[in-house]
């Protein structure tokens, strides 16, 4: 577990049993409800001590998983997953990101995409931190099957899936009605390693397999009415209101 993170300090209820966890690089979330939960997103395969604390900080236990929600297929997100898979806990993800899930195709940025942009001293640390945490290890989940509405209805919290293509092909996001709390994958995000900036933004184009549709995506975020806002990267954010991005993912040196 790295040195200066904690549960105490990375674990907030930002609604009734809604959970918000900052990881070191990467955020997942947990929808508890009495002694189970739903987990949305598993972190690097490195982040599973902090994964295991963070559950365990809200007096849970990883096997009172009712399911695991995937936003998409990115190691980041989705390095854990395979191992809870194998505990007979389900693993969902939208119909059109089953492949990357499954690593029949691999929708996700290479050392080759970003090139000469590697000699930034932000790009290498976070290329780095993603090696060292297990990004280029084997993630690929067999098991994942496709989530649909009727299950997620029954399932804590009961999340909305919210299509938001771009980042992947099958990129989604959930919304939690009752709580007003979206959870935006990488669709949207309010910070990254890479980045010099704080508050919402999108990824540079390099990351996402069609950039073009992500513009669009977070225009259906924005509609949602949400109130908080729990990205992939970067801290929660209270709300997502009609004003424009404090970047547009096109920084220095991706500009």
């Amino acid at each position: 577990m790295p040195k200066n993170w904690s549960p105490v300090d990375n674990v907030t209820e930002v609604a009734e049993d809604v959970f918000f966890v900052q990881g070191p690089a990467v955020n997942w979330s947990i929808l508890k409800q009495d002694k189970e939960f739903t987990l949305i997103d598993t972190g690097y395969p490195g982040n599973w001590p902090l994964l295991q604390s963070s559950i365990n900080f809200l007096g849970l236990a990883i096997d009172n998983a009712a399911a695991v929600l995937l936003t998409h297929g990115h190691s980041d997100h989705i390095g854990n997953a395979a191992r809870i898979s194998a505990m007979g806990i389900p693993v969902f993800g939208f119909h059109s990101e089953l492949p990357n899930i499954r690593r029949e195709v691999l929708e996700q940025v290479s050392v080759k995409d970003l090139g000469w942009r590697i000699l930034s001293p932000r790009v290498g640390a976070w290329a780095v931190h993603a090696i060292r945490s297990g990004g280029l290890t084997d993630v690929a989940v067999p098991q994942v099957a496709e989530m649909t509405q009727d299950i997620l209805n029954t399932l804590p919290g009961g999340p909305q899936i919210v299509s938001t293509g771009g980042h992947t092909s099958g990129h989604v996001s959930f919304f939690i009605p009752s709580a007003k709390v979206l959870i935006t994958g990488d669709a949207l995000v309010t910070g990254h390693a890479i980045s010099p900036v704080t508050g919402p933004q999108l990824l540079p184009a390099v990351f996402h397999q069609h950039a073009a549709q992500v513009p669009a995506s977070v225009e259906v975020l924005k509609q949602l009415g949400a109130e908080i806002i729990l990205p992939g990267h970067g801290p929660m954010m209270r709300e997502l209101d009609g004003g424009g991005l404090v970047s547009r993912g096109d920084y220095p040196p991706f500009g």
